[in-house]
């Protein structure tokens, strides 16, 4: 910063640095509280929340679902924000060019056209997969030691003895749509909780559904909630400790600005954090480098057919052997029976190293693909394809190689008068966690302001 330029300088008693799901939760419960101000490098809130919208339909181009228990649950209650339910909906798989329910093992096992070696392979994963679902939850001791080993090993490791060339791209699949890397790069753990419960049976998931509106309803209300104590277009530059607190230095759309206050909020994404903490301690810059980030790109898709569909009853399937490995169906929160309302809306993913092979083609290029092989799906969507949204995401959801987890209850302490928040803090990167980590670190500084 230029000793020559004049920076603004203001006192605030709080300063939440991120306008994600973590600091807008931690914002909007300190609100009222105590004098807040929120500084978003972007120029729009919700981090990886978006949603596109037409007409009755819309479109998450980021974060998908929501899912668990605790404070997103409980604002999405508050502010009245009806749940399109996903009950009796399922995930689908595409394996030469037959789509069956995951949940119905005897079509999975029987009903798909694949080799005695691809069945056997699947089978083989398959039963891995389901003898570690029923202890990714339980407290006892057996569950956490099968956890503990899964965390040391490399979720490629479901692979092991598997010759069958189709049963490793299904996982890389499934990897790559509900964690946006691939099997080679992240703890079995992860993987195994991302995909376990989801293939068998979504219900079990706690309050899985589709917000009605997308999920930037939810983002987009604690925003406005927040007023111009949100400040859009505001890069922050460092976050350093003062004698009374926190100095925050920024460049707004007005200049170099500076901020003082008695604490803050730290909010953003692990590389971001160990950039704008110049005083950060090693133990949690090594915290922070061991956090790796999917990666995603998407095409949604606002179709325009009419009656009943074979995807209706999908809210997502999985095409391992398409140029994306994932189509999700935002239109199936609103099947419910009845008559079908005209047009929909599907959105398809491509992540981990399939998306590092699509970030630097066009948008063109990357729909003209997308769409053949969507229509190579589902050939009723021919002619039925309206407006396209393209979003490259390099970094999304957030995942540990095996063994780095351990590093993790270090960025749940404070650091003096600086709180960490984000969806890495918690056990299963989510939606919902990033609300529980803000509304976490909101309460930890309210305390500490009132001690």
């Amino acid at each position: 910063m230029s000793a020559t330029q004049h920076v603004r300088e203001e006192t605030r008693e709080v300063v939440v640095i991120g306008a994600g799901m973590a600091g807008l939760m931690a914002a909007t419960t300190l609100e009222g509280e105590t004098d807040v101000v929120v500084l978003e490098a972007a120029d729009r809130p919700g981090g990886r929340v978006e949603t596109v919208r037409k007409g009755d339909y819309w479109i998450n181009v980021g974060t998908q679902f929501t899912e668990g228990t605790g404070p997103l649950i409980d604002a999405l209650n508050h502010h009245d924000i009806e749940m399109g339910s996903l009950a009796g909906k399922s995930v689908g798989l595409d394996l030469n060019g037959k789509v069956v329910d995951t949940a119905n093992l005897f079509d999975l096992a029987f009903r798909t056209r694949m080799s005695f070696m691809d069945r056997l392979g699947m089978a083989m994963v398959g039963a891995r997969i389901l003898s570690a679902a029923p202890f990714l939850e339980s407290d006892s001791r057996m569950a956490k030691n099968v956890r503990a080993k899964l965390d040391k090993r490399l979720a490629s490791d479901l692979l092991r003895g598997v010759r069958s060339e189709l049963t490793r791209d299904v996982v890389r699949s499934w990897s790559g749509q509900w964690m946006g890397c691939d099997p080679a790069e992240t703890a079995a753990k992860q993987l195994v909780t991302s995909i376990g419960i989801a293939l068998t049976d979504p219900t079990k998931v706690p309050n899985f559904a589709l917000p009605v509106g997308g999920n930037q309803t939810l983002t987009d209300i604690l925003a406005a909630d927040l007023g111009e104590r949100l400040r859009l277009g505001s890069a922050v530059r460092s976050v350093e400790h003062s004698e009374d607190g926190v100095v925050v230095n920024y460049l707004g759309e007005d200049g170099p600005a500076r901020v003082r206050a008695k604490r803050a909020v730290v909010a953003v994404p692990s590389d971001v954090a160990a950039r704008i903490l110049p005083e950060l301690p090693q133990a949690y810059r090594n915290a922070f480098d061991d956090i790796r980030y999917g990666r995603y790109v998407i095409v949604g898709f606002f179709t325009e057919e009419e009656g009943p569909q074979p995807w209706d009853d999908y809210f997502g399937v999985s095409t391992p052997q398409l140029s994306f490995q994932a189509m999700f169906n935002h239109a199936a929160a609103q099947r419910k029976g009845g008559s079908r309302k005209p047009g929909g809306a599907l959105a398809c993913f491509a992540g981990g190293s399939v998306a590092d092979g699509l970030f630097e083609l066009s948008d063109d290029e990357i729909i003209g693909r997308f769409s053949e092989d969507l229509l190579s799906l589902y050939p009723q969507l021919e002619g039925k394809l309206g407006e396209r949204v393209v979003r490259r995401h390099r970094r999304v959801v957030p995942f540990w190689a095996p063994g780095r987890r351990e590093s993790l209850p270090t960025l749940r302490e404070p650091l003096g008068a600086i709180q960490l928040a984000g969806d890495y803090q918690l056990e299963m990167p989510s939606l919902a966690d990033a609300a529980t980590s803000g509304r976490n670190a909101a309460k930890a500084v309210l305390a500490s302001v009132n001690r």
